[in-house]
């Protein structure tokens, strides 16, 4: 028997008409319909239980989820999300144990599903596509002007309320601080300037050293950025340090912690006033300070 432009459900049907015809076996039925004996016998039960509409087709899906969470724990979970909005699961899931007692707290992936389900987690943007950058060995300074260390040693406010970047560029051999400037913003404009004017005075390093933030470095083709670009069309080799492994430049982080310490607690009354101090402490350090890996 044909199957072509003829629904499922009218061939149940046909099926069930010829079985109960008395004409035919089940059997025959079966083989002829391409059908399983079983299948034949579950349409012919289906039909006397329900009729015609015992032969629907009916859904798959279970009649219970096995394991969903509970609804007061997740009213517990959607509460204390509300309570502590920049929560993740994990804090969340640690208070159901601390705070309500919970012997078998859901796990975390399971608190995170039910804050999704309830439109209560963000979803995270996705970074567009970064070029892969080999990071290769480090130079260790043989001499004077050969590697510079440069970074900005972290924003901070002065007592004014205005904002404070300071520039720091370091000497690694020699550990001469060549620059502290506070600048308007860390941005590759004021970068620049601020290294045109140090150039002048110091002339050009062989090696500049930085980390693999802005406006050192960028998610472009060898991760770099305009300003590495510029370094680079004057001759000087751009080395990055590893990402989080501040010790690639350590001797310049070290720098910032005693700059930090000693001439930023408190900070100064305006960006000029900070400067000036820089000025001064910058004087000490290169001048007064001893450093004992120089035997200085």
């Amino acid at each position: 028997m044909p199957w072509k432009n003829v629904s499922p459900m009218e061939e149940k049907q046909r099926f069930v008409n010829l079985a109960h015809s008395g004409r035919f076996t089940v059997t025959e039925l079966c083989a002829e319909f391409g059908i399983s004996r079983k299948t034949g016998h579950k349409w012919l039960a289906r039909h006397a239980e329900a009729g015609m509409k015992g032969l629907e087709e009916r859904s798959r899906a279970p009649h219970g989820v096995t394991g969903r969470t509970p609804d007061g724990i997740e009213r517990l979970i959607v509460g204390e999300k509300r309570l502590h909005p920049t929560w993740g699961p994990k804090k969340i899931r640690r208070l159901l144990e601390t705070r309500h007692g919970l012997e078998r707290a859901p796990a975390v992936s399971t608190v995170g599903e039910v804050l999704k389900r309830h439109g209560m987690v963000e979803k995270q943007r996705r970074r567009g596509a970064v070029f892969r950058v080999e990071r290769g060995t480090l130079t260790a300074a043989q001499r004077p002007n050969q590697v510079f260390g440069v970074d900005f040693k972290g924003c901070f406010l002065t007592a004014d309320g205005q904002r404070c970047d300071p520039l720091t560029v370091t000497d690694l051999f020699s550990r001469y601080l060549l620059r502290a400037e506070v600048l308007p913003q860390a941005t590759t404009r004021w970068t620049m300037q601020a290294f045109r004017a140090m150039f002048r005075r110091h002339g050009l390093p062989e090696i500049i050293r930085v980390d693999n933030g802005a406006p050192f470095a960028s998610m472009g083709p060898g991760g770099l950025s305009k300003l590495s670009v510029w370094w680079i069309g004057l001759g000087i080799e751009v080395q990055f340090s590893r990402p989080g492994c501040p010790q690639d430049n350590g001797c310049h982080e070290r720098m910032h912690r005693t700059m930090k310490d000693e001439c930023c607690k408190p900070p100064g009354a305006n960006p000029e006033a900070q400067q000036q101090r820089f000025y001064r402490w910058s004087k000490q350090f290169n001048e007064e300070r001893p450093h004992e890996v120089l035997g200085k």
